[in-house]
């Protein structure tokens, strides 16, 4: 398992579920019905024009992908979009953090 793909997904989901700045991120996804305690944030991207990309994976091993805007009046839930990536075998490739997150699933390093 690649030890720097293993620490982000720690560190992404140690600052979704900590961090004071992610409260809002956090907050969306409760209300979502995401519940904290069974995701792990594995990528997360900021775009100049205030937008926002996570994918999540969930200890059932879905794979949720993410955009919201981050943009003063428009950082709430109505601007928060998700689908299920579970079956695109792209996003493995697009993302080896998936497959480190569902390892360390397996041997019970995380959630």
């Amino acid at each position: 398992m690649d030890e720097l793909l293993k620490e982000e997904v720690l560190e992404l989901t140690r600052l979704l579920k900590d961090e004071e700045n992610w409260s809002d991120l956090r907050d969306i996804l409760i209300k979502k019905e995401f519940k904290l305690e069974e995701i792990a944030l594995v990528s997360f991207m900021e775009d100049e024009e205030e937008n926002e990309y996570g994918v999540i994976v969930t200890k059932g091993k879905d794979v949720i992908e993410y955009t919201r805007s981050t943009e003063d009046g428009k950082n709430n839930i109505n601007s928060f979009k998700s689908h299920d990536s579970t079956h695109l075998k792209e996003e493995m490739y697009k993302y080896p953090q998936i497959e480190v997150a569902f390892e360390m699933i397996d041997k019970g390093e995380i959630l």
